[in-house]
């Protein structure tokens, strides 16, 4: 199966191409623009630093010139003549574009290579991001791009409705940035069955959805989770970047347990994305570039983005970039759902985000009829390098040792049944339909499966389940005893 994956992927990859390209035809909401275009090169710098005194505004920014090249079957796009301005909630996010758009030294700019002018802008909060997309890259302070979680897109959709703002690439996931802690090592496992939960948090932040999204597995809706302020008292407290100052309590779970749960997006807006496709697609590109050049010398990345005006200290920058696992180009088409393996695409991401935001009160509103998703970015991508699309996953790092965890982090119902069943005995399609979502969720933790009364169901389950989503060997064992109908997550390899 492993062997057939590359092929398969490439084919499902053609096929997918082809319903994008139907759906597209004659659609004049969205369309796909063509790489006839030009951006004139005006040199203006956004962050406004001489080059040769150093001095700054106190802007953060870097920027190229040029123009944008693309598929050649889109439509025609229009002209940006001005940089193509990105703006991320978070300087290491900022570094692949910063690297593969530095001049130092003499060196082209990979963008300006390219006929590319672009700029790169840091924001303190959401709230500045909602601004910046809100002004539009047309001006100096605003921006056509931002990079930031998808978590946090999801808490500002209902602000930015109006613009109908799209995913249209996947630049990373957190890797151990969140963190939850609990009063005692079973808090996460042992929930009270009735009554309100007390959590340690902010609203609207990564490491409070991480939070919310856990208990929801455990069967605690977030219209039982009471969200107090952090240092108030509660049964879990959800942290962001733990330094050597961990708050008290005991460590249960981190983003680095759930490694495709909290990706970090590219989002634009509908109307920039429908008149600069092609645009798009070089960023990206360049982009991917940026990345591959990050890994090779990370230390020499972190050094560049902390050269940017009011940027943190180097090893800020060196730490922070440990959190992160920046995307390559067939982690995005997988994401996109251009493979069969794991459940936890984009699409359905959006849709859990949602609804754990809209249960705890964040939200109001029923969640877009259609994800605001833009795949033609990636498709485009995955059309021109589909080698690269079809190259083998990275194997998963092993799940970060953390002394004193419980054996069980979690323990989770399995379903009742298929929808439309007759009987309360649960159904291979629904459990393996659970049990791939989870296992895509816990890609890097084992899980235990155990049905009551039927451990033969209970191994055909984890048979099945591998074969259709290519699970590790190890990454499903079956509960030597059952009394009850669980998944449980356990907390080492």
């Amino acid at each position: 199966m492993r062997k057939l994956t590359p092929v398969l992927l490439v084919v499902m990859i053609g096929a997918f191409i082809g319903m994008v390209a139907m759906r597209h035809k004659g659609d004049d909401k969205t369309p796909l623009p063509s790489s006839k275009q030009v951006a004139k090169t005006d040199g203006r710098t956004d962050n406004k630093t001489d080059s040769k005194s150093g001095k700054a505004d106190g802007k953060t920014d870097s920027t190229g010139s040029g123009s944008a090249t693309a598929n050649p079957d889109v439509k025609p796009a229009v002209s940006l003549a001005r940089p193509l301005r990105t703006i991320a909630l978070g300087w290491e996010f900022l570094a692949p574009g910063v690297i593969a758009n530095d001049t130092s030294g003499g060196k082209t700019s990979a963008f300006k290579a390219k006929n590319l002018e672009v700029s790169f802008t840091n924001a303190a909060t959401v709230e500045e991001v909602e601004s910046a997309l809100a002004k539009g890259g047309a001006e100096a302070t605003g921006a056509d791009i931002a990079i930031m979680p998808l978590s946090s897109f999801v808490a500002s959709y209902e602000r930015l409705r109006a613009l109908s703002p799209e995913v249209v690439f996947v630049v990373g996931w957190s890797r151990g940035r969140e963190a939850l802690y609990g009063t005692t090592a079973t808090s996460l496992a042992k929930l009270p069955a009735t009554g309100t939960v007390k959590v340690g948090a902010l609203a609207g932040r990564p490491e409070t959805f991480l939070t919310l999204f856990l208990l929801d597995l455990a069967g605690v809706p977030g219209s039982r989770v009471e969200i107090v302020p952090p240092g108030a008292p509660a049964t879990l407290n959800a942290m962001y970047r733990v330094g050597k100052q961990r708050p008290v309590g005991k460590l249960l779970v981190t983003s680095a347990d759930t490694p495709h749960l909290l990706p970090i997006v590219a989002v634009a807006p509908h109307g920039f994305v429908a008149s600069q496709a092609a645009q798009l697609e070089e960023w990206a590109n360049v982009w991917l570039e940026g990345v591959r050049k990050l890994q090779a010398d990370v230390p020499a990345g972190a050094r560049l983005v902390a050269s940017l005006p009011a940027a943190p200290q180097v090893v800020g920058i060196i730490e922070a970039l440990g959190q992160i696992e920046f995307a390559s180009l067939r982690e995005n088409a997988i994401a996109a759902g251009l493979s069969g393996r794991g459940q936890l695409t984009l699409d359905e991401n959006f849709r859990t985000t949602w609804r754990i935001w809209r249960e705890a009160g964040l939200l109001t509103t029923p969640p877009p009829e259609v994800p605001p998703l833009y795949p033609g970015t990636i498709t485009a991508l995955v059309r021109k390098e589909p080698a690269e699309a079809a190259q083998p996953p990275r194997a998963p790092a092993a799940a970060p040792g953390v002394d004193n965890r419980p054996a069980v982090l979690l323990s989770i119902k399995g379903p009742t049944g298929a929808k439309g069943s007759t009987g309360a005995k649960p159904e291979l399609d629904a459990w393996v339909a659970r049990v791939g979502f989870l296992a895509s969720v816990f890609d890097r933790l084992p899980l235990r499966i155990g049905i009551a009364g039927n451990p033969k169901l209970a191994q055909q389950v984890i048979d099945a389940t591998k074969e259709q989503f290519n699970l590790r060997p190890n990454q499903l064992v079956i509960a030597k005893t059952a009394g009850s109908s669980t998944i449980d997550v356990l907390s080492a390899p």
